[in-house]
């Protein structure tokens, strides 16, 4: 049921609605009608209570000690009835349980002309009475008060309204609570609140009396009045908090779901990769093993699926765990299916990085320098690295208040996390468990492998890292320390997950174009939201070579140079990522010189006739640079349309570059 459906439907009626307790006991400072003044040590005690009945539920009548004045004389003495108009603005507040509780001290306040008010909630579990706003000006925004204690304690226990006009000779007056809040006390109006279903819900508290002794017997009837409106509001606002919490719980869920887990594989899809032969990697591709080859370029993807077999075949995992092979394709096409369509961090993307880490688990410095294990979890790592990502940032989930944000913020690293819970939810259904012939304690290794290198993927976490990681470096990898073990993995992970950052140029702008789009589509929502999205976010505003340029100098390039120093058989990548700076700095100098800078949007990356110029003027800087280190002596000779966009498996000979595997035509320069 909705909000408006509550106010519409829940005005309350009086005379129809259950009542408090029949009595009022009433607190006097007059002599008792009935008294008892010896207590069991044989002194005199002033515990004495006088009962009167209730009046009528009606708000505008009153007993019988007050029969001489009518509604129109109170009225014309300055008291006034409690009008709907309070209930409204009760109920109107009853989205926020703060807002009312504040809502309800303030009118009580007018309405009855006191000095403070004070509502005191029940906390059902601890069995104690507690205020979360005194409306009193100090430093306290919760008391906590026994259901034993004080005038509040006693309204609890008998669920009976007091009307205390000196709490000095109060036997159940608290004084401790005068003490806390520096607030002098001299009587109080103290009334149950009651639901429709008579369940106790409160207590509300007034105290001091402007203008008079102590409170009046009208008082009392408006309070009762007051009482059920309150009642009512605080119903509502509790079942609204109740709907609330199912809600975020069932949207909580959601989001926790495997998105793969939702959607169907299909058999036939298992059947077709569990029985046809797991090709050769020649096969996709006679360059399927080089860094610089794009792997995006071998199909779609049941062609990423397939290829998947084909790694975790070569490098033996199938073989040395006994892993099932129905068992394995049904966790790659789940995976698969785990990612959504966004711009960049989807499939594509997953097997993208794949591939660099496939190539980089085929190296010596990596087969030499970590464990079987190690290089298992590297590898579904990679697979699943960014499953179920939303195409928006860390800090966008935070400000937005997800329920991946309000389940991992503690933690940090949202999303990383959420990749990783989803990665153990796969792992964990028996159709996919790809891991269920490693021991107990290899599985455990494994699965903290994953987690590990998983978290590393967030680059503010890899930025904290990359003094270590250097520091590794500069000292020489040592096989026998657990932390190197750890920050090479890490420095393995960032690697192929930046890769597309060491291919040639024409594929890095593709995949950058695919960035933005991205970037700029929760740029977008933040600003429906009402917030500034950071520049590389913003469409408008956004330059995007620029912030190439940035990234690539921050976080790329040193990740690659520390690539090329543990790893030899990486520096072909950090070549080419160098080279990949020289044209993202030609093509922002190019733009300059137009006179259109900042150029916003994308569609200029798919602009042939710059991306030329881009590529020309690059070659003719890099030629030059050869040819005056060789004092104007060297003959030089590139390969054709792509030259000097790869820079991969560079042959150096006589200052003569050539590119091994490039079959186009050559030309000198």
């Amino acid at each position: 049921m909705s909000v408006v459906e509550w106010r519409r439907n829940s005005s309350p009626h009086l005379g129809t609605l259950p009542m408090p307790s029949s009595s009022v006991w009433r607190k006097s400072s007059h002599p008792p009608l009935s008294a008892s003044t010896s207590s069991t040590d044989g002194t005199t005690s002033n515990s004495v209570e006088e009962s009167t009945m209730m009046v009528s539920n009606s708000p505008y009548d009153t007993d019988e000690a007050d029969q001489g004045s009518s509604h129109s004389s109170s009225t014309r003495n300055g008291e006034r009835p409690v009008s709907p108009g309070v209930y409204q603005r009760l109920i109107l507040h009853s989205e926020d349980m703060k807002s009312l509780v504040r809502t309800i001290t303030n009118e009580a306040k007018n309405l009855i002309h006191a000095e403070t008010c004070s509502l005191f909630l029940l906390d059902n579990e601890n069995k104690e009475l507690v205020a979360n706003v005194f409306d009193k000006a100090g430093d306290l925004s919760e008391i906590r008060l026994p259901m034993s204690k004080g005038v509040v304690g006693r309204v609890a226990t008998t669920k009976t309204m007091m009307n205390v006009r000196d709490v000095q000779r109060c036997p159940f007056f608290y004084a401790r609570v005068d003490e806390i809040t520096g607030f002098h006390t001299k009587n109080i109006l103290c009334f149950p609140i009651i639901d429709n279903s008579g369940t106790f819900v409160g207590v509300a508290e007034l105290c001091n009396k402007t203008g008079r002794t102590g409170f009046t017997r009208h008082d009392e009837q408006k309070a009762r009045t007051f009482a059920v409106y309150c009642a009512t509001s605080i119903s509502h606002c509790l079942l609204y908090r109740k709907v609330q919490e199912a809600q975020r719980r069932s949207h909580m869920a959601a989001e926790l779901l495997v998105q793969g887990s939702q959607l169907l594989i299909s058999q036939e899809d298992v059947n077709k990769l569990t029985n046809e032969p797991v090709k050769s990697w020649r096969l996709w591709s006679p360059n399927f093993n080089s860094f610089w080859f794009p792997p995006r370029s071998i199909g779609e993807g049941d062609a990423y699926v397939s290829a998947s077999m084909t790694m975790f075949n070569d490098l033996g995992f199938t073989a040395r765990y006994s892993m099932n092979k129905r068992k394995l394709a049904s966790f790659l096409l789940r995976v698969a299916k785990g990612y959504r369509d966004v711009p960049y961090h989807n499939w594509s993307h997953a097997f993208s990085v794949t591939h660099f880490c496939w190539l980089t688990l085929r190296t010596p410095a990596v087969l030499h320098g970590l464990d079987e294990l190690e290089r298992l979890a590297l590898l579904i790592a990679c697979l699943c690295h960014d499953i179920d990502h939303r195409g928006t940032t860390n800090a966008f989930q935070l400000q937005s208040r997800t329920p991946l944000a309000q389940l991992y913020s503690s933690e940090g690293s949202v999303l990383e996390r959420h990749h990783y819970a989803q990665t153990v939810q796969i792992l964990l259904m028996p159709e996919c468990n790809i891991l269920d012939q490693l021991t107990r304690i290899q599985y455990q290794t494994v699965l903290s492998h994953i987690r590990d290198v998983i978290l590393a993927t967030d680059i503010t976490v890899h930025l904290t890292k990359v003094g270590r990681i250097k520091a590794m470096v500069d000292e020489g990898y040592d096989p026998l320390s657990r932390d190197h073990h750890y920050l090479f993995m890490c420095l393995l992970m960032t690697s192929s997950d930046l890769s597309d950052q060491s291919k040639d140029f024409r594929n890095s702008k593709a995949i950058a174009e695919n960035i933005y789009r991205e970037f700029f589509s929760q740029g977008d929502l933040e600003k429906q939201m009402g917030a500034s999205p950071m520049e590389m976010m913003d469409r408008d505003r956004a330059a995007v070579p620029k912030i190439q340029l940035d990234f690539m100098d921050t976080v790329a390039i040193p990740v690659f140079e520390m690539m090329a120093k543990i790893m030899p058989e990486g520096q072909s990548t950090f070549e080419a990522i160098s080279l990949n700076r020289q044209c993202w700095a030609a093509l922002d100098e190019i733009l300059v010189e137009r006179g259109n800078r900042p150029v916003l949007g994308l569609d200029y990356l798919k602009d042939d006739d710059l991306e030329k110029q881009v590529i020309e003027r690059v070659r003719q800087r890099r030629a030059y640079d050869i040819i005056e280190g060789s004092n104007g002596s060297a003959e030089l000779t590139f390969c054709g349309d792509c030259v000097l966009l790869c820079s991969h498996v560079l042959v150096r000979a006589s200052l003569i570059i050539l590119y091994e595997d490039c079959n186009l035509p050559v030309f000198v320069l």
